[in-house]
């Protein structure tokens, strides 16, 4: 190991009197970057910076260009090594190859790239690193092993007026948030893409730095009357900021995009924590803080702790018992780490860390262990856990949740009607609003599947739900009445092989033609942006023996699905999760084959541009050649 590292130095030019800088502060302006800066070398002959390779685990990567610009001037990219880690350790150096596509290795996940010599007066630099599909731009990268001075104004705690979080009921309003970089950085919002029974939501960019988002109608958005949560991506982040919107409150939120990326880092100038990457404001920037500082609350394996052990003859009532017992210490824990939380906040965390206890209590069989690690111990147990099982809870008039309409701060379980009758909580408004929700979910489902309800069902739900079930039935027919014309015949049913063999069988079933297959999803948004983007090549193409696939799995709703194949001119196949985790690709989509008319495959590539476009315009013109 002391030889590789030796010959390592010496091969990118590092001298003794090299100024390291770990972990240095900077920004970045895209989202899915596939690099982050790791750590920065200066010697006399070349800076070199080093990038741990985010996306290595998940699909494969490449740099076709790369070159550091400061005050003005670019320097050149020299050289570069790959390296393979085994945690720490590391296992393997290659020379990098640029424009070489790196295969998916979740431990090839460093690259080192070394360039001209930065000017010794230099106190930032940008770094500009080009693929074939996108530029990465990471700006900003610091030279003294400091934190950029904070962009927001000085935390100050929420003043506590001593009022309880107030009820919230059914009934209709707007649901607004809005929020600015400060910085750097561009944001988008996933809301973007989040269609609402066939309606896409309101998010407007006035500029680069500024999302206002906005829903009229919030019965169109899930669940109708309470906190609407929803993830926000600053881009260069690659962070969620989950937000709480709440009819007819408003909310403001301002990003610090440097505090946000060095957040966790040991520098020189400290230790920035997430109070320190955002100022919440509006009539519930209170509740959004709690949301933002607990956001292990969110995830169960971050508090899996907190579940009990199922031990040898443990009963459920004994397990519940000490599931109670864990969850009462771990919410006097969270409250004891924010003593100027106000009453609001207060209520706000007690209500949160109730529903994370009963749900996991309710969903007991998916998250009781036993902690033998043998399956056979494991299933007996839980069998004695489902044999003894009871929704009466000993501690249910302890809950802050479900007393009143502050249930609804929280999203709704209308599942969990049974465990409210149970405990003789089902002659109130609570369970009422939770009933009539269970009903329109019933309703909402049969359509997604496809089938009509009739009016007089539709009159039988809440009168709040009566206009959108109304709209939506009726967009549901008019998709049946198109499929019905034509589209059903382009539905194809998958060949009866394994997933490994499925797209040479495919291919198969079209000899002599060549054959384009895209593997997409309902909610890709650059799968259907490459769709679009390629109609009119599939119209130069018609009568020429080109075939184009469309494949997805179970992911896309069979609603949302036969909708858009009827704008999809092709074959199109719906496949079961196994049988699409069996296809030999790279887990992104939207991913790209062609197969030449021998049923050869010729060309594969994941991800969409307009070179993509390009590239597959040239290859499918050589494959009927």
């Amino acid at each position: 190991m002391k030889i590789i590292l030796t010959l390592f130095t010496l091969l990118l030019g590092i001298s003794a009197q090299a100024q390291v800088i770990d972990q240095p502060a900077f920004v970045t302006n895209t989202a899915w970057f596939e690099l982050r800066t790791t750590k920065v070398e200066r010697t006399k002959d070349a800076t070199i910076v080093h990038f741990y390779v985010v996306n290595a685990k998940r699909s494969k990567w490449s740099v076709a260009e790369a070159r550091l610009e400061c005050n003005g001037q670019t320097y050149a990219y020299k050289s570069g090594r790959v390296l393979t880690h085994d945690s720490v350790k590391v296992l393997a150096e290659e020379v990098f190859e640029m424009g070489k596509d790196y295969e998916r290795d979740k431990q090839r996940d460093s690259l080192i790239l070394s360039f001209e010599p930065l000017p010794k007066e230099a106190k930032t630099f940008d770094c500009y690193v080009k693929n074939g599909r996108n530029k990465r731009q990471i700006t900003g990268i610091r030279l003294d092993d400091q934190l950029y001075p904070s962009l927001l104004p000085p935390y100050k705690p929420f003043v506590d007026d001593h009022q309880p979080l107030k009820p919230l009921k059914m009934e209709e309003g707007e649901l607004q948030a809005t929020i600015r970089v400060h910085g750097g950085g561009i944001l988008t919002s996933h809301s973007a893409y989040i269609y609402s029974w066939g309606k896409i939501v309101s998010c407007s960019n006035d500029d680069d730095s500024l999302i206002v988002y906005r829903r009229s109608d919030c019965l169109q958005a899930f669940p109708f009357f309470s906190g609407q949560g929803f993830g926000l991506t600053e881009k260069g982040i690659n962070t969620q900021f989950p937000l709480l919107l709440i009819p007819g409150e408003t909310l403001t939120l301002d990003i610090d995009v440097p505090a946000v990326s060095a957040r966790n880092k040991k520098l020189a100038g400290g230790k920035i924590k997430m109070r320190d990457c955002y100022r919440v404001g509006g009539t519930i920037g209170d509740l959004n803080q709690v949301l933002l500082e607990n956001q292990e609350l969110m995830y169960t394996p971050l508090h899996r702790e907190v579940i009990p052990v199922c031990t040898e003859g443990m009963s459920f009532p004994e397990w519940s018992e000490q599931l109670w017992q864990n969850y009462e210490a771990f919410g006097k824990k969270l409250l004891s780490k924010h003593p100027d939380y106000t009453r609001r906040q207060q209520e706000f965390l007690t209500i949160w860390v109730n529903d994370n206890y009963v749900n996991i209590r309710h969903n007991y069989a998916k998250h009781a262990k036993s902690g033998t690690g043998n399956a056979t111990t494991d299933s007996i147990r839980l069998a004695h856990l489902k044999e003894t099982h009871t929704l009466k809870d000993p501690h249910f008039n302890d809950l802050l949740l479900y007393r009143d309409g502050r249930t609804f701060y929280m999203p709704a379980h209308t599942d969990h009607l049974p465990y409210l009758e149970a405990n003789g909580f089902d002659h109130n408004e609570v369970y009422e609003s939770l009933k009539a929700l269970a009903y329109k979910d019933q309703l909402v489902d049969r359509m997604k599947k496809l089938d009509l309800v009739s009016d007089s069902e539709i009159k039988a739900a809440h009168p709040l739900f009566q206009k959108p079930l109304r709209e939506f039935n009726d967009s549901i027919a008019l998709i049946v009445e198109r499929l019905q014309t034509g589209a059903e015949q382009r539905i194809m049913t998958a060949p009866d092989v394994s997933g490994d063999k499925l797209l040479e069988a495919i291919v198969g079933q079209h000899p002599g033609k060549v054959v384009f297959i895209d593997l997409w999803a309902t909610w890709c948004g650059p799968c259907k942006l490459g769709i679009t983007a390629m109609e009119p090549l599939k119209k130069e193409l018609e009568g020429k023996d080109v075939v184009f696939v469309y494949l997805t799995n179970e992911s896309s709703p069979i609603a949302d699905w036969k909708q858009h194949l009827t704008n999809i001119p092709g074959l199109h196949y719906r496949i079961s999760d196994q049988l699409w985790k069996e296809i030999p690709k790279d887990s992104a989509i939207p991913q790209y084959f062609i197969y030449n008319r021998e049923g050869r495959q010729i060309w594969k590539y994941t991800g969409f541009s307009d070179e993509v476009l390009k590239a597959i315009e040239a290859e499918i013109e050589k494959a009927l050649k």
